[in-house]
């Protein structure tokens, strides 16, 4: 359960974050995080089907695990299309501001933005809430035994990371991120409450779509003005 929840989180505090190496102080390099979103959202993926084991029957489990690592693949292939949400060199001052991107701040090394310090911060209390109910079972789902209360907090985790990247986020890939692990929290929910195949294949078809549909968003947003109107 906590290896789900790291990598979830990670997933979700990479957004807009990068290391600037100053080679040339007139033009420093800049090493975006972002890509480590598909790796943590795979983990996340596999390391989630064990849970989905203790609600569903293990074959379900393996179909929902095998449509979480197509669904990372897609945020994938669209990350590489899109930059990770960087936007392209040269864009007008109505592009730039049709894409409504933030002033970055620099630390150090570190490049970020206000939304980033939003997630990171929302992140941890969400990761220190699951914490809590890891150790209070029952306490939000009175109908999970004590033996599963692990679960729980899974469930708490994953929704409200998933929450955190959807409301935080301003790039339709990075909050589509946030709610396919909101997905991925409902789906172990919903096996708890009713694990029935038409339920499984109805939350893999919805998982399946919103990976499209964020990855349609995702490059259309970098369209140029006209063609998007």
């Amino acid at each position: 359960m906590a290896i789900v929840l790291l990598a979830a989180a990670l997933a979700i505090v990479v957004w807009d974050v990068g290391l600037v190496r100053r080679r040339d102080m007139a033009a420093p390099h800049f090493i975006a995080f972002a890509p480590l979103a598909f790796p943590a959202l795979l983990v996340a993926y596999l390391v989630g089907g064990l849970l989905l084991v203790d609600v569903f029957d293990p074959r379900l489990a393996v179909v929902t695990v095998m449509t979480g690592i197509f669904v990372a693949l897609i945020v994938l292939l669209t990350g590489l299309q899109t930059r990770w949400g960087r936007p392209p060199a040269g864009l007008s001052d109505a592009e730039a501001a049709r894409l409504g991107r933030g002033p970055t701040r620099i630390a150090g090394p570190l490049a970020f933005n206000d939304r980033a310090l939003l997630r990171l911060a929302l992140a941890v209390a969400v990761l220190l809430g699951a914490l809590w109910l890891a150790r209070t079972p029952g306490t939000l789902l009175s109908f999970v035994q004590v033996e599963q209360g692990y679960l729980e907090a899974a469930i708490f985790g994953l929704g409200g990371l998933g929450l955190v990247g959807l409301a935080a986020s301003a790039e339709p890939l990075s909050a589509g991120t946030g709610l396919l692990l909101f997905l991925a929290g409902f789906t172990l929910f919903y096996g708890l409450v009713d694990p029935s195949l038409v339920m499984v294949v109805a939350l893999i078809i919805l998982q399946l779509t919103v990976a499209l549909v964020v990855a349609y968003l995702a490059q259309a947003r970098y369209l140029p003005a006209d063609a998007v109107e």
